[in-house]
């Protein structure tokens, strides 16, 4: 399998899985399959003469700034990360490798069912540039809180642009999105502030041990961490997220059917914050769906599958495949 993607023998392609915990050759093979069973069942539902048509009328300048749009949502994240690290006096991490940690996560979440595999091989990363375990944990960890504090917000505000919903469907993937961010938010601040309630609740020693190293790290990441330049890490993660919304409005612009950003923004807030928890390696199949509801009512019709698609390439997909070959250069070094 991965000879043929990238040119890895079979003898290395076991030394791979055996080290990452979570991915096997199996999720990587249903990973593929199931974005081409996707994309194929995308292109058969919405393609007509009429794509083609629309297709020679799309405007390549927009296309170009939604690529600027990506650059700039993976340098501020890169940046949130490296600037919460400096907050606690670790010069260790600089940008590059920041970015490499976080869109290696992002390819393993893509390709293993719940996101599982993606933490031990970011600690691992962290670990070989000489940052101890205890340290990457909590980076790692409050970079998830700041993460889930911005997309926490970012729903919050989008429901102004996005309420009443267009249809039934899109109101239940609203409701659905703002339970999961808030329940997620709530459970973490819970195992913050009140873990004593949480041991009264849970009846796994192991979770509990988990939840209470959790804390310590976070607690002792916040005492020890210079606040302004923390506010600053939580700056650059406002300024990536608003970056991944720029995606959609310039892919609107591209195919000639115009979203406002407010709209383009809470779509993609939403739909970051219902795929914080997905059954799916990388919410492959139910991110395209759920994207195909938001979109539909608003984009012309001949052109809404190929949208769909671009769309899901530019916000997922290729910070996975740059994610891959940072991963793959790291192994061939272990």
């Amino acid at each position: 399998m991965l000879k043929a993607i990238f040119g890895i023998p079979p003898s290395r392609e076991y030394n791979i899985f055996v080290k990452i915990p979570g991915l096997s050759k199996k999720n990587l093979i249903i990973s593929v399959s199931l974005i081409v069973l996707v994309l194929l069942i995308i292109l058969l539902k919405t393609t007509s003469k009429e794509t083609f048509e629309a297709l020679k009328s799309a405007q390549p300048s927009y296309l170009f700034l939604a690529l600027l749009a990506w650059i700039s949502y993976v340098f501020f994240d890169g940046l949130r990360f490296t600037l919460a690290s400096l907050s606690i006096g670790e010069h260790k991490l600089n940008l590059l490798t920041a970015i490499k940690v976080i869109t290696v996560g992002i390819f393993l979440a893509a390709v293993s069912p719940f996101q599982v595999a993606g933490l031990p091989v970011q600690i691992m990363l962290l670990n070989k540039r000489k940052i101890g375990l205890g340290r990457s944990t909590a980076l790692l960890a409050a970079r998830g809180f700041i993460g889930y504090l911005t997309i926490l917000i970012a729903v919050l505000i989008s429901l102004k642009y996005i309420w009443p919903p267009p249809s039934g469907i899109v109101r239940g993937i609203i409701i659905y999105t703002t339970i999961l961010v808030a329940g997620i938010f709530l459970l973490y601040s819970v195992a913050l502030f009140l873990p004593n309630l949480l041991k009264k609740i849970l009846k796994s020693d192991r979770i509990i041990k988990e939840i209470f190293s959790l804390r310590e790290t976070t607690i002792a990441f916040v005492k020890s961490s210079d606040k302004k330049i923390l506010l600053l890490a939580m700056l650059s993660s406002f300024a990536s997220h608003l970056s991944i919304c720029l995606i959609p409005f310039f892919l609107s612009y591209s195919f000639n059917s115009p979203i406002g950003f407010g709209r383009a923004f809470s779509f993609q807030s939403l739909i970051q914050g219902g795929l914080l928890w997905t059954p799916t390696p990388g919410g492959t199949g139910i991110a395209e769906s759920v994207g195909y509801f938001f979109f539909k009512d608003f984009m012309n019709q001949e052109i809404l599958g190929i949208f769909v698609i671009v769309w899901r390439f530019f916000t997922h997909h290729f910070a996975a495949v740059v994610g891959a070959i940072f991963l793959l250069r790291e192994l061939r070094e272990i």
